[in-house]
């Protein structure tokens, strides 16, 4: 194992239950960096960052976190060591209140951090505390998504995974989501990330890992990923 991997998969088989989507996929995520899977839809992206969060099944295949075998763990487990899962689309309660969603989601923190939670959380994304007592249905889709973000920032995870996070969001919104992601980065969080915005998500991570048809056919320092030929033609317009 890699001594400075979080997160290192080897023949990782994963699906649904029915035929695997994912196939023989091997990743290594350094502490502290910033990763993003990138390739066509349908390639079997957000099934890989389910399978690390425990919400596809992992039907052959290693997955070490901190040197620890956890394959065969629930998405529970992984949360309490830790990995946590942003999931695509806004799946906040719209018809609750900022602060209703923060309450709901800190229900497994201790009644005696909840305060440090939520102050570590408007310390990361202050228009929240501004927010408080507006309906989440209510955000603008970029607030949306930093609440959704907050909701499992709230437990300090170690390990944080965000699937199409500037799904539907204006250029400015999509900016200020990567770097609020970058920020994270740069203060200690290893990050996993699915987008489709190629360019941006690659100018703000460390590396890369590109799948095509359920395999990863490269991966490495995310300049050289962007540099390659054949990534520019099909995800970068060049």
């Amino acid at each position: 194992m890699d001594s400075e991997a979080v997160i290192e998969t080897a023949g990782l088989v994963v699906g649904y239950g029915g035929p695997p989507i994912v196939r023989g996929a091997a990743v290594t995520v350094r502490r502290g960096t910033m990763v993003t899977f990138v390739g066509p839809n349908g390639a079997g992206k957000s099934t890989l960052l389910r399978g690390l969060a425990g919400l596809s099944a992992a039907y052959a295949g290693s997955i070490l976190y901190n040197g620890t075998q956890i394959a065969a763990t629930s998405a529970l487990e992984r949360h309490a060591m830790g990995i946590v899962f942003v999931p695509q689309g806004r799946c906040n309660f719209g018809r609750m209140s900022v602060e209703e969603n923060l309450e709901i989601a800190a229900h497994g923190i201790a009644r005696a951090e909840r305060r440090a939670a939520r102050a570590y959380v408007f310390g990361l994304f202050p228009v929240l505390e501004e927010r408080l007592q507006t309906m989440a249905g209510n955000l603008s889709g970029g607030e949306q998504q930093l609440l959704e973000m907050a909701m499992v920032l709230q437990t300090r995870p170690q390990c944080l995974l965000v699937d199409e996070p500037s799904l539907g969001l204006s250029p400015k919104m999509q900016a200020d989501i990567f770097g609020k992601l970058g920020g994270l980065r740069d203060a200690g969080m290893t990050i996993i990330v699915v987008e489709q915005n190629v360019r941006a998500a690659l100018a703000v991570s460390d590396d890369a890992a590109v799948l095509v048809n359920g395999e990863i056919v490269m991966q490495g320092p995310a300049p050289e990923v962007a540099g390659d030929p054949g990534i520019r033609r099909a995800y970068l317009g060049h």
